[in-house]
């Protein structure tokens, strides 16, 4: 991913907190000579040497999982919006787009013995519930789920690299970007409330000692 260092984001915590909040990826890789994604949701988690990995299944039905051979790519896509020049309220200054994501590299292992595909899937639906009044619980060793688990295949991806990009105007003079956040406040699209978000969590980050 092209990163110019204005947007660069280096902190691992943060960007595995990002994982953690957009969960919904994309994962990428070469099938019979051109490339393929599947969209899948992924949980994070770290093993007893700190290592961090992601875990997810594909359906059996889908083909991607039977060619992966090399190091593969998730994208973790989050909040975007469109940003007008005209709120700039200046000359000389373009329109632009504002955007966070992070890529994640590693290499993908399947998951092919039944406990532990089944721990990774109850380690899921606990992840995917835990915000929800009433959690939804099921009992994975029943012959149904039994039978249903059949039909999909588990891995985990050792992450080897990650980058992060926090295209937040950071470029941009102090007095822009504040123009810029009051203006993404004025719309009705939540992605753009979000934008501004992150916008003033680094305007504040740059004003720390």
């Amino acid at each position: 991913m092209y990163i110019p260092k204005h947007f660069e984001m280096t902190d691992v915590r943060k960007m595995i907190a990002f994982i953690k909040e957009h969960s919904f990826g994309i994962l990428f890789s070469q099938h019979e000579g051109e490339p393929f994604a599947t969209h899948l949701p992924f949980i994070v988690k770290t093993d007893d040497q700190g290592d961090y990995y992601l875990f997810s299944h594909f359906a059996k039905a889908n083909p991607h999982w039977k060619s992966i051979k090399d190091q593969v790519l998730v994208v973790f896509p989050g909040p975007h919006s469109y940003i007008s020049a005209g709120w700039y309220e200046e000359n000389n200054t373009v329109s632009t787009w504002n955007y966070i994501a992070v890529h994640v590299y590693g290499d993908l292992i399947l998951v092919d013995n039944e406990q532990e595909l089944a721990k990774l899937l109850e380690d899921t639906i606990d992840y995917f519930e835990s915000s929800f009044e009433n959690p939804w619980k099921t009992d994975l060793s029943n012959d149904y789920n039994r039978q249903l688990a059949k039909g999909i295949v588990g891995f985990k991806i050792r992450i080897n690299r990650m980058e992060g990009k926090w295209k937040l105007s950071q470029n941009h003079p102090e007095a822009r970007r504040k123009k810029v956040i009051a203006e993404l406040r004025k719309t009705n699209n939540a992605d753009s409330h979000r934008i501004a978000d992150f916008m003033e969590q680094e305007l504040s980050r740059g004003k720390q000692p």
